[in-house]
């Protein structure tokens, strides 16, 4: 027990023996007098870790004391004001006896944290921490809660003079509540760009015989070149005579002369866009998949007579798998990872006659904190590829102009673009009794036409506008 005491006026400290001869007379006072403490006047005094605060009494004071100076110091200012300073969380209780006569103390509950700071931190003024036992009230953020749940721990005692373990002491009840909503709908807008361009051209000639003839073909129509003749000569498209099989050919042939002239200009553009949206609760995993399985043959044992194929699936299209976490109102950290992948024929393999495709996958991993309704470029890519070939009779095929009639040339030109947007927004459940948007298709579920509409009027939109079986 530490305690003050006034005597003659001024206000001066008591030694340590002085306290513990007050204290011992006091305790004998109090048993004589039929001995406890008021308890029906307990009062708490709340003040802040590193501040003071004034406790003004309605009767002169003679003696206070405090159970845990190292919790909470008290000084005495005058005969009726107290100056009671924070120095460590925790609870403590202060007596003050009064000067007038009176034998019986008033007792204080002290309590040392961060409940009546609501103009230090402002996001605690709705929170009541009690360093031991718990927390109530609610918090605007996480950030806030978090700050609440370390004051409410109570301080370590000194050679564990409490008798509980350092867990028991940590923990505390937590009857808190986040003031913040919990659902939130996330948007994911996958945009990919290709662009290519080709260009090819060759020539091929040859002698044959008598006769001439011309012609031209589309890229890929053509297998050979026949030449009318008396040798009738026919050259497959085995033999390579074609320059460029998948080009437009032209055929020349003049009195046993046959030359083919193969052109080539090819442009492409495609654009695949993925809008993946998907609903989750704050801390939670919400995981989506827009597409399908494909199976993959796997040859099972050790080879030879005794293999065995099993099959196995493997999943592709748009997935999208992320964990929102609600931090505040305009606050929200996101864990997104979209993929978006499909079939490639062109780079599979073929397994015991089966032909598994390849994946074109586009995918990205990663954590971002923004608020409701912002959108972040989480992932970007532009390449740029070029390729340039060249076959040509050396010498013959650098002249200029004859050179063209001696070499074949190819020129191939790819870009890509590839952007992933991501946008989270805090969302409420319908009420009971609001309307719920009319679903997609709607309109087509409900139209009914008559004979007479579907046989002369009917023009292929079925009752809908171009647009009104999708969602936006």
């Amino acid at each position: 027990m530490y305690l003050r005491t006034a005597l003659g006026g001024s206000f001066k400290a008591a030694s340590v023996a002085l306290c513990c001869t007050l204290a011992a007379g006091i305790a004998t006072a109090q048993a004589a007098a039929g001995g406890e403490v008021s308890a029906s006047a307990v009062e708490m005094v709340n003040v802040d870790v590193g501040t003071q605060k004034v406790l003004r009494q309605k009767r002169p004071v003679k003696r206070v004391a405090i159970g845990q100076p190292k919790i909470a110091d008290v000084s005495i200012i005058n005969s009726r004001e107290l100056l009671i300073s924070g120095k460590a969380l925790g609870v403590t209780n202060l007596l003050i006896w009064p000067g007038d006569g009176g034998t019986q103390p008033t007792e204080y509950r002290v309590q040392v944290g961060f409940t009546s700071q609501g103009a230090a931190n402002p996001d605690l003024a709705q929170a009541q921490v009690s360093p031991g036992v718990g927390i109530s009230g609610s918090t605007p953020t996480l950030l806030a809660h978090r700050q609440a749940e370390l004051s409410s721990v109570p301080p370590a005692q000194p050679g564990g003079s409490d008798g509980a373990s350092g867990d028991q002491a940590n923990k505390v009840i937590d009857r808190s509540v986040v003031g913040i909503d919990t659902q939130v709908l996330s948007q994911i807008r996958i945009v990919e760009v290709n662009r290519t361009s080709l260009q090819e051209y060759g020539i091929n000639f040859l002698h044959l015989g008598n006769n001439s003839t011309i012609g031209a073909t589309t890229p890929g129509s053509s297998t050979g070149v026949s030449a009318v003749s008396k040798a009738a000569t026919t050259i497959g498209s085995a033999t390579g005579f074609l320059p460029v099989a998948n080009a437009f050919n032209f055929v020349f042939a003049n009195e046993g002369s046959l030359g083919v002239l193969s052109l080539l200009e090819n442009k492409g553009l495609a654009r695949t866009l993925a809008e993946p949206t998907l609903l989750a609760q704050s801390g939670q995993t919400a995981s989506f998949l827009a597409g399908g399985e494909f199976p993959i043959p796997v040859p099972q044992g050790g080879g030879g007579t005794s293999t065995t194929v099993t099959i196995q699936f493997k999943e592709f299209g748009v997935r999208l798998n992320l964990t929102p976490t609600v931090l505040a109102r305009n606050r929200i950290q996101l864990k997104v990872a979209p993929e978006v992948s499909e079939l490639d024929y062109t780079n599979g393999v073929t397994i015991q006659g089966f032909v598994v495709p390849g994946l074109i996958v586009r995918r990205t991993d990663t954590s971002v904190e923004l608020g409701d309704g912002e959108s972040f470029v989480i992932s970007g890519l532009v390449s740029d590829t070029i390729k340039n070939s060249v076959n040509k009779v050396p010498w013959l095929g650098d002249l200029p102009y004859i050179g063209a009639f001696f070499r074949q040339t190819s020129i191939s030109r790819a870009n890509k673009e590839l952007i992933m947007v991501v946008t989270p927004h805090l969302v409420h459940p319908l009420r009971r009794d609001d309307q719920l948007p009319p679903m997609p298709g709607q309109s087509i579920q409900d139209y009914h036409p008559s004979f007479a509409r579907t046989m002369f009027l009917e023009t292929g939109k079925f009752g809908q506008s171009d647009d009104s079986g999708y969602s936006r």
